[in-house]
């Protein structure tokens, strides 16, 4: 199993606290795991370390370096989400560029993520002749929802404003189809010509690459829907909660339960990173 996290210092702690859970309760006895980190020029190699010793205890550790340019890319226009989306964000567009061409598929998984159970199912998910596997987006379950997707224009290709709209934070993505339709390319392209209207950046971006050719998978590997997993418990049956949206697990405000002892379990203190408080 291919894992792949993506983070910038300040979220440094989090991204360690969902790749904790995935070693816990995310990989079988004997499964073999290797991890693919990429993080934000910001990070200081104190952090890097820590990542590598923990990601060692259970496979291979590799560190992608992405080129500088992506840090002139535009966020979201929309004030609500310019404060929670960085240009780490877009790192996930380049795995396919990045990572070898031995390397067939790929999980990725943002660093908001709490892991349940076994992901051996979700790795071994048959994508067909689409391009990645994901789940439809709780917040806006359409193209056409949440004010529509930025600059798109029915009629080009198999998507229309009806179809289905996937979230990013957990992708099973196959690089070899995704390096051949160009899907990082493209997505930058579209992330530069749509810059004063940007939405959900990076998601919006992979949505209209993609054109509607992405598995639909079931919300229990990315259950949006937290307040419904603290309440349902294990019955609910989620292997991959994240928390998107505002509230987080790791905030003071965020509701006192299960999940947020459960995160905070994971949740590395500052100073085990190298980070000054």
């Amino acid at each position: 199993m291919h894992v792949s996290l993506a983070f910038d210092l300040a979220f440094a702690r989090y991204a360690m606290a969902t790749m904790r859970s995935i070693l816990d309760k995310g990989i079988s006895d004997g499964e073999a795991v290797s991890w693919w980190f990429t993080p934000a020029p910001d990070v200081p190699q104190a952090v890097l370390d820590a990542f590598v010793r923990e990601g060692e205890r259970r496979g291979e550790v590799h560190l992608l370096r992405v080129p500088e340019e992506l840090d002139a890319l535009p966020l979201s226009s929309w004030r609500i989400m310019s404060s929670r989306i960085t240009h780490a964000a877009y790192y996930r567009l380049l795995l396919p560029e990045l990572v070898p061409d031995t390397v067939p598929r790929m999980l990725y998984v943002d660093g908001d993520v709490l892991c349940m159970g076994g992901l051996t199912e979700l790795w071994e998910t048959d994508l067909g002749d689409d391009l990645l596997a994901a789940a439809v987006d709780i917040g806006s379950p359409t193209v056409s929802a949440a004010g529509g997707l930025p600059g798109f224009a029915a009629g080009a290709g198999r998507l229309t404003f009806w179809s289905d709209y996937f979230n990013s934070g957990v992708l099973l993505m196959d690089l070899a189809r995704c390096r051949e339709e160009k899907i990082a390319a493209r997505s930058l392209d579209y992330l530069r010509d749509n810059a004063p209207r940007l939405r959900f950046a990076v998601q919006d971006a992979m949505n209209i690459t993609v054109d509607d050719r992405w598995v639909r998978l079931d919300p229990r590997w990315n259950d949006m829907d937290f307040a419904a997993c603290e309440r349902e418990g294990e019955s609910r049956g989620a292997r991959l909660i994240q928390f998107a949206g505002a509230k987080k697990p790791w905030q003071d405000a965020f509701p006192e339960g299960e999940l947020k002892t459960l995160f905070g379990k994971y949740l590395p203190a500052a100073t085990d990173l190298g980070i000054a408080r």
